[in-house]
């Protein structure tokens, strides 16, 4: 019986591990949507002071 606790506590640790890789993974991403989001605001921000870039048909009323 022995063994397989070892095996068990093997398995949580890799477990553990895993969590911890995913976890920075997650926050990781986060911020490289955040820092892309900001790049968009920025394009529109940029696209709608140019005076040469046409105007969106659709939202025209």
């Amino acid at each position: 019986m022995s063994g397989s606790e070892l095996t068990l506590g093997a398995v949580l640790t890799r477990l553990e591990e895993q969590e911890r890789e995913i976890a920075a993974q997650a926050e990781a991403t986060r911020g490289r949507i955040a820092e892309l989001t900001a790049q968009l605001g920025e394009f529109d921000r940029v696209a709608e002071e140019d005076p040469h870039h046409p105007q969106d048909p659709a939202g025209a009323a």
